[in-house]
């Protein structure tokens, strides 16, 4: 059976989120900005629509956001998150052969329809996922995880034909091939990078159609054996399987800009403690344990000079119990603090990471029993965090009151993941 892929792709996915508990920002210009409310990382189709670019730093652009009373929300990751697992839920009862390749982006393995079906299939989905979420998507279609993005960014640039492709657009005929190929320029291909696509642009090739009608050789001199999967997979020939593109991950980091400047080595132990518990949390949703732990801290660059400082250590057993990943990192921290500066990034980060069922036996503990207790008591910590909202509960070398944060001004509330910010009806 010939292979077909569907892209699910969010729409402006953050500026979503943040519209469906406010109704009132349908339609108006709506920015969110970074951490520390730094820069926009996403823009309404009203933001785009001003020229105002990816990006670009806020306290630059704050004038011109002002004078058309566009409303500027700082990010709220815990409500993106939940409502990307909404959404991603909504795509598992549809397809069970699914990857999901970003926050707001998953690939499903649509090869049991008829590509007649395609679109209306599309179209359905887009319905139900609005219906059930708020959250607006586009479906493109094809015959490779390549021509499925291609698919959906044009049912995304789908503006000046609104209603024609209704969110979703199939490219898995030869009529659509034929006419958008010549249409679409290589910038715009999953897979060329900005260097490639300046090196196709001196060579004239300009458009998708150029590209695919380069001899193999040709692509191989200029492209090397990547650029011809890309360009393999252009011709309709899937060489990207799901979950290709998702290598195990060898190193996790939870990093942050302060919102203020540190001193105090009482608030930077607090700041790794915390980052130290959200490694812990992303390794045991992986299901897996590291063996190795490295703290930065950054001081500011721009007043003091720059000071990067770090350090790891091995632990004894790979683990991704929080406690055993705190401990490590404040005997890091300790090392190599410097007395006098002003800290403004701190990060840790781990690395030699393997699945946590493979850990070797030590001879000197007993190991079964002891990870079989920190498996029961992280697990029923992770569990409260993600009813109740996360730090909820949290250890003892973390604080809830984080002088340290990173400033953000302009967040909404958690609306689905913290009960005492649960939407309100007067």
């Amino acid at each position: 059976m010939p292979k077909i892929f569907a892209l699910v792709d969010c729409n402006n996915f953050y500026v979503s989120c943040e519209r469906v508990f406010n109704p009132k920002l349908e339609n108006k210009p709506v920015v969110v900005l970074s951490n520390n409310d730094g820069c926009v990382v996403a823009r309404s189709n009203e933001i785009k629509a001003m020229g105002i670019p990816m990006a670009g730093p806020y306290f630059k652009i704050k004038d011109q956001l002002d004078k058309v009373g566009a409303a500027v929300f700082s990010s709220n990751y815990s409500l993106y998150g939940d409502m990307s697992n909404r959404v991603m839920n909504i795509l598992q009862t549809f397809c069970q052969n699914m990857e999901v390749y970003s926050i707001d982006e998953a690939f499903l393995d649509v090869s049991f329809l008829n590509k007649k079906d395609l679109e209306e299939f599309g179209r359905d989905l887009v319905i139900k996922i609005k219906q059930y979420t708020g959250i607006p998507v586009c479906i493109g279609f094809g015959e490779t995880k390549t021509l499925a993005k291609l698919a959906n960014e044009i049912a995304k640039k789908d503006g000046k034909n609104l209603n024609q492709f209704k969110g979703a657009f199939s490219i898995c005929n030869q009529e659509a091939k034929e006419k958008y190929f010549s249409e679409i320029a290589v910038k715009d291909i999953w897979g060329i990078g900005r260097m490639y696509n300046k090196k196709l642009q001196e060579l004239n090739v300009q458009t998708v159609a150029d590209l695919i009608s380069k001899s193999d050789g040709w692509i191989r001199s200029n492209l090397k054996l990547t650029g011809l999967k890309t360009i393999q997979e252009l011709r309709g020939i899937s060489c990207i399987n799901l979950d290709d593109v998702n290598e195990a991950k060898k190193s996790i980091i939870s990093s942050r800009s302060f919102g203020k400047e540190v001193v105090e080595y009482k608030h930077l132990q607090e700041a790794v403690a915390s980052f130290a518990s959200r490694v812990g949390q992303k390794l045991r949703k992986n299901k897996t344990v590291a063996g190795l732990i490295t703290v930065y801290i950054m001081n500011n660059r721009f007043k003091e000079g720059k000071a990067f400082l770090s350090g790891s250590i091995c632990l004894p057993t790979p683990s991704n119990y929080t406690p055993d990943l705190i401990k490590s990192s404040l005997e890091i921290l300790d090392k190599i603090f410097v007395k006098g500066l002003k800290y403004k990034k701190a990060a840790v980060m781990v690395t030699a990471i393997q699945p946590e069922n493979s850990i070797a036996l030590n001879l000197f503990e007993n190991t079964i029993q002891t990870t079989h207790k920190k498996a029961i008591i992280m697990k029923t910590f992770d569990t409260i965090n993600k009813r109740f909202g996360s730090n909820t509960i949290q250890t003892g070398r973390e604080s809830f009151d984080k002088t340290w944060k990173l400033k953000s001004e302009h967040r909404s509330r958690q609306f689905s993941t913290n009960w005492e910010e649960l939407l309100e009806v007067v």
